[in-house]
């Protein structure tokens, strides 16, 4: 089949600049590239060329700035062209303006966010969407309930399929190869001896590290050696601050070392952040679709603490691969949650072990693609966290 992914127009794709779902698109591509004939829609960007085949699979490029540019000119390819699927991105607005050029393609609508609000889409055009596409897939339940309250009637069409890592360039801290790189981290990061307690994430207010700063004034009362490394910037690919930015830094201050910040890290990089950890905390305070890092965290073998918003707690089993944090805008149930899993490494491993079973079990990214296309052959994938209960307590 000729398959055409629409990315959206933020970020490109590869993933040079960061990006949920440039990262996703990233890890489905080699799996459906076997045995599907696959195209890329993307923004351009300094560091790639307009065009360009790479790994057998083409990438169309078109300069960002007017969103609604950006999908006219994706119209005009899918016109040009004739595919036989599109899986399209995260913008159901604009659904109905690209697939009126390609009536005789099947269209899969794939949601990382809540884009179905009155405020973000107009209802009868998610209507129009909701008709048009073959089906919806969407990275967490949370967001498929989302859409089925808002939209009744479509139930059918909405496939909760569980994002993926790479388990090869995220490995477990206990793999041979990640002790080594591991301590090699910690010399040149100077976090020898340390206890790392680590954040993945854009430094804004709705990921909520201001909580885990706050919160990190018990956690030293208790553990004089932990670290608090915020892992991120404000925007994927940019070190510019915002008045935000400033704040936390300036909260952070009378912390001195125990609060670190690295600025933007370069998604190829990103694997040995990980491998700094000790456990790791998602403070989202907004109700979250499900975030990445929950996966690449269980991929390197790290206990996880997560706040019960939005889908994150979908794909954690509590006492089993993480801790949830009910009161999420509290630092003092972050500090008691994190004060427990560094009083306690023995369980904090067990945990990380039992992270890294689940993501090779479920979590890979052949089992994502794999879940894609059995959508589109008309076939329903299983939801994962039916099994990992059983799978954890057996």
């Amino acid at each position: 089949m000729k398959i055409l992914l629409v990315c959206t127009e933020k970020l490109p794709v590869p993933c040079v600049r960061g990006g949920a779902i440039q990262t996703y698109i990233d890890g489905i591509l080699p799996h459906l590239s076997r045995e599907h004939e696959i195209t890329v829609f993307s923004v351009t960007d300094p560091d790639l060329p307009d065009r360009e085949v790479r790994d057998g699979i083409r990438y169309e490029r078109f300069p960002s700035g007017d969103s609604k540019k950006y999908y006219k000119a994706v119209a005009k390819f899918v016109a040009e062209e004739r595919f036989d699927w599109v899986i399209f991105y995260n913008r159901p607005k604009y659904l109905p303006l690209v697939a009126a050029a390609a009536p005789e393609t099947r269209f899969l609508l794939s949601m990382h966010n809540e884009m179905f609000f009155p405020h973000k889409i107009k209802p009868k055009v998610a209507q129009r969407c909701l008709e048009r596409v073959e089906g919806v897939v969407t990275v967490s339940k949370f967001i498929a309930d989302g859409i089925d309250h808002l939209f009744p009637g479509y139930k059918h069409k909405l496939n909760p399929v569980y994002a993926g890592v790479d388990l090869e360039r995220f490995q477990p801290k206990w793999a041979s190869g990640a002790v080594e790189r591991r301590a090699t981290l910690l010399a040149e990061h100077g976090l020898e001896g340390r206890k790392v307690v680590l954040y993945v994430g854009r430094l804004s207010e709705k990921k909520g590290p201001d909580r885990l700063i706050s919160a990190f004034t018990q956690v030293l009362e208790q553990h004089p050696s932990a670290v608090l490394l915020l892992v991120g910037s404000k925007w994927y690919g940019s070190n510019d601050e915002n008045k935000y930015v400033n704040e936390i830094k300036k909260q952070a201050e009378s912390l001195g070392d125990s609060v670190r910040f690295t600025n933007f890290i370069f998604p190829d990089k990103i694997q040995d952040y990980f491998l700094l950890g000790d456990i790791f905390v998602c403070s989202s305070q907004w109700e979250e679709p499900l975030a990445r890092v929950h996966y690449e965290a269980m991929a390197t073998g790290l206990s996880i603490i997560t706040t019960v918003r939005g889908g994150n707690p979908e794909v954690i089993i509590p006492g089993k691969n993480g801790l949830l944090v009910k009161e999420y805008q509290n630092p003092d149930a972050f500090a008691a949650h994190i004060n427990y899993l560094l009083s306690k490494p023995e369980i904090a491993q067990d945990m990380g072990r039992n992270g890294r079973h689940l993501s090779e079990t479920y979590y890979g990214w052949s089992r994502v693609a794999s879940d894609i296309l059995k959508i589109i052959d008309n076939k329903v994938p299983e939801l994962v966290p039916s099994h990992t209960r059983t799978f954890l307590t057996n």
